[in-house]
């Protein structure tokens, strides 16, 4: 055999030592034998194995590529001259690119006796690798689009490997591969194929297919090592069962990705396999979560805070930490675990970006500051302030500034409008959907199937779409448009979000005995009875206190009093209370709520304004007549003294001037 193959005679004349080393080099388990010449067959036959070749050919450099791509080419053979004139690199560095392809055992060289330069010695591909190694371009991102079919394509029923058709449970009446391939591309062989499969291998299918059903080879031999399998059993028993594909083509390099059929792929979207759970790992208990109006009523709750107490800037620029916990207490709690890692955002710094997008909050010295009409915006309808608030997050990727960093959502940025429409678009398609099959499908079509996509740039890219995924989602979810099945996550429109993207209509009346009012003024509330917009009036005026399938409130008169600084009309709470309670609400309940409501016990301080005084009521009077209705008063607070705007004063000393009034300016 050895006279027949050049391979195995180059093989037979390496010492041990050597063979161990050139296995080493093809990422080939330790020689499992003592004598030399089972090694060398042993190595020769891991040689023919397209799984260890192809980590081979991974390694090759861009140079390296060029090289051994050109031999093969030629009808598998070169001289030096020849490969430094297509490469255009001088002879003598070739040769040492040469002979690193030749401890790769990938080129032989023969020399050339007759003359004293090297120019003439010829470097031959080994006839039998060079038939397993595909030169083939990635033209139209094809070699993506992987399917059984092709997988299977000129191979005979006796090509397909028993794992697979054991996988499958193939039966044995099959007789023609037509008939396998109708049968292994089945809800039901799929079905089998995938319970067939250890842990880490469904873990492994998952890997890939979040990445959009191809990921690169160096990312899944990263999962396999660190989550402690074995690269090298794990991969080709994938292959095997016909689960994957093994792809390799030329780009630059040879870059070697693994891909998911088609067929699987259109399984999963609508049988999603979900990741194992590591061992030790709480599980959140199983519950349907949505957010519904609680993120805009938190925005109006930061005003008020904001407007009660301030905020002072550490000398960082950023919101002091004890602040962070101040406001999230005063705030509702919207469950934000979508994302495990996000769970930790402070509301504040999602809801101070908007307040600048609304041009509601600015700074000013160390203090942040509120701005602009506060009484107008915190009057509007709710749903009024939510579509507001959404116009103003689709647009803010569009808007070129640079805002201080309190005022930039940088722990979960503001997404890209069109990757959130994708991703709404595939919700409103399935009703409902695994998260894991709105990343794979929107990496697939957005990224993969891209004009101009380079697989050098693949784990970069990866990495920043599958953020813009996970903002679009943490946003729709914090905005109440989305319900979350946990722990799973599947994810469905909310009752809001129906409302919102498809003009569904919201049930605005609450039934008779959906809440109840205690005598010690805690209200029990029945969600599935009471409309969006009832839960939220409660939420708005009193203390929510529990929520396990029903909610729990305490009517206080602080809550009560924050409610109407929130904007809201305490008629219209009341009347919600006696149409939704089956009981008559008693009159000590009325008469108290007629008293926390009667004449505000607020105290105004106003910065940004001016004291304007005269001796003489007269004098004032005269000013007045000229300053008056132009948006330069605040407030009257007497006969001889006023407030004005602190960016007017100018307009009010050119207008004294004209009368002929004195001008005593105290700074």
């Amino acid at each position: 055999m050895s006279g027949e193959s050049v391979l195995l005679q180059e093989l037979e004349k390496l010492e041990l030592n050597d063979l161990k080393k050139t296995a080493a080099l093809w990422n080939i388990p330790k020689l499992p034998f003592k004598e030399k010449n089972k090694n060398v067959k042993f190595l020769f036959d891991s040689f023919l194995d397209e799984f260890y070749l192809k980590g081979v050919l991974e390694k090759l450099t861009v140079l390296q590529v060029n090289i051994y791509t050109s031999i093969l080419k030629n009808k598998n053979v070169l001289t030096l001259g020849e490969i430094s004139r297509k490469v255009n690199i001088p002879p003598i560095n070739v040769e040492m690119e040469l002979n690193l392809l030749r401890k790769y055992q990938l080129v032989y060289q023969r020399k050339n006796r007759e003359r004293l330069t090297n120019n003439l010695d010829k470097y031959h591909a080994y006839d039998e690798l060079a038939a397993l190694v595909s030169l083939d371009q990635n033209l139209k991102g094809d070699k993506y689009k992987v399917s059984v079919e092709k997988l299977l394509d000129r191979k005979k029923l006796t090509d397909i490997s028993n794992e697979w058709k054991k996988a499958v449970k193939a039966p044995a009446k099959i007789d023609s591969i037509r008939k396998f391939i109708t049968h292994a591309t089945s809800d039901e062989a799929y079905e089998a194929a995938i319970l067939s499969l250890s842990e880490l291998e469904r873990d492994t299918v998952v890997r890939i297919y979040l990445s959009g059903g191809a990921a690169d080879a160096d990312d899944i031999r990263s999962f396999i090592v660190m989550s402690r399998g074995k690269y090298e059993t794990i991969i080709p028993a994938l292959v095997e069962k016909g689960m994957i594909a093994d792809v390799c083509f030329v780009e630059e390099k040879f870059v070697r990705i693994f891909a998911l059929p088609e067929e699987l792929l259109k399984y999963i979207q609508n049988n999603p396999i979900l990741p194992s759970v590591k061992k030790g790992t709480r599980q959140r208990q199983e519950k349907l979560a949505t957010n519904e109006l609680d993120f805009f009523l938190n925005t109006k709750k930061l005003l008020s805070y904001i407007s009660r107490k301030g905020l002072v800037l550490a000398k960082s620029g950023k919101v002091k930490q004890a602040d962070h916990k101040r406001t999230e207490q005063e705030l509702l709690n919207p469950d934000i675990s979508i994302f495990p890692e996000k769970s930790q955002i402070y509301q504040m710094e999602l809801i101070l970006p908007i307040l600048k997008l609304l041009n509601l909050a600015d700074i000013k010295g160390e203090n942040i500051i509120l701005r602009g009409d506060l009484d107008g915006f915190l009057g509007k309808d709710i749903f009024e302030i939510m579509k507001l608030v959404i116009h103003e997050v689709n647009e803010a990727r569009m808007k070129r500034v640079n805002p201080p960093e309190v005022f930039q959502p940088t722990e979960m940025p503001f997404y890209d409008k069109m990757i959130l429409d994708k991703c709404v678009n595939l919700i409103i398609k399935s009703k409902r959907i695994h998260l894991s099959v709105i990343f794979s499908n929107i990496i697939r079509e957005h990224l993969i199937f891209s004009p101009g996509f380079r697989t050098k740039n693949f784990q970069t890219d990866l990495a920043d779409l599958r953020k813009e995924i996970m903002s679009a989602i943490f946003y729709l979810h914090l905005f109440g448009l989305l319900e979350v099945e946990y722990p799973n996550r599947f994810l469905t429109l909310s009752k809001l979000g129906e409302y919102f993207f498809q003009t569904g209509e919201l049930a605005g009346v609450t039934e008779k005995g959906g809440i109840t009012i205690n005598p010690d003024f805690s209200v029990i509330a029945f969600p599935e009875k009471v409309s969006i917009y009832g839960i939220h009036l409660l939420k708005a005026f009193t203390e929510l206190k529990d929520y396990d399938r029903v909610y729990t409130f305490v009517l206080t008169k602080e809550a009560y009093q924050l409610g109407i600084l929130l904007g809201y009309k305490t008629n219209e709470f009341v009347d919600f209370l006696k149409a939704s309670s089956r009981a008559e609400l008693a009159q000590n309940l009325l008469f108290l709520l007629e008293d926390w409501g009667g004449n505000l016990p607020v105290v105004e301080v106003a910065e940004d304004c001016v004291l304007v005084r005269t001796k003489d009521q007269n004098v004032m009077e005269l000013l007045l007549g000229q300053i008056k209705g132009k948006k330069i008063v605040l407030d009257e607070i007497g006969p001889t003294a006023v407030l004005v705007d602190k960016t007017r004063v100018q307009d009010v000393i050119t207008v004294a001037e004209k009368l002929n009034l004195i001008i005593n300016l105290t700074r």
